[in-house]
């Protein structure tokens, strides 16, 4: 994978900046795409395998708002998980004190394997600092 530079302002020190490495994205793959590339390993049809991914998509939602851990096999497993505010006594504690949902992937140790295995080639490109993946960049500057 290939990564840039980022400059980004320093937290601890006012008008100084610090270099981070950034992940550098060649570009997103759709739904099609990973159809596509699926049915060639299988004997399922493009049009099948993409059925399966978009039903997929649209019931994972579904499943995390109800509280369900989703196990994908050897995928991995996706959950719902969110911050709170902390309280005093646990008779304060209110729904109204959660903020920040977010999903969590918990890949499947064939997975996290694989990815330890990943070369990093820096590329000569610097950015000012942001959080956004540079696909995100290249809309906001389009």
């Amino acid at each position: 994978m290939n990564f840039k530079i980022t400059k980004r302002p320093n937290p601890r020190a006012k008008g100084s900046y610090l270099f981070h490495a950034s992940p550098f994205y060649s570009d997103e793959l759709t739904i099609l795409d990973l159809a596509k590339d699926i049915s060639d390993g299988c004997t399922l049809n493009v049009t099948d395998v993409e059925a399966v991914l978009s039903s997929l998509v649209r019931k994972l939602p579904l499943f995390l708002k109800k509280g369900f851990i989703v196990q994908l096999g050897s995928f991995g497993r996706i959950r719902l998980s969110f911050s709170t505010k902390g309280k005093e006594k646990a008779s304060d504690v209110e729904a109204a004190d959660i903020s920040c949902k977010r999903i969590v992937l918990v890949p499947c140790s064939e997975i996290r394997k694989e990815i330890e295995s990943t070369t990093f080639s820096k590329i000569n490109v610097v950015t000012e600092g942001s959080s956004k993946s540079s696909s995100e960049e290249n809309e906001v500057s389009a």
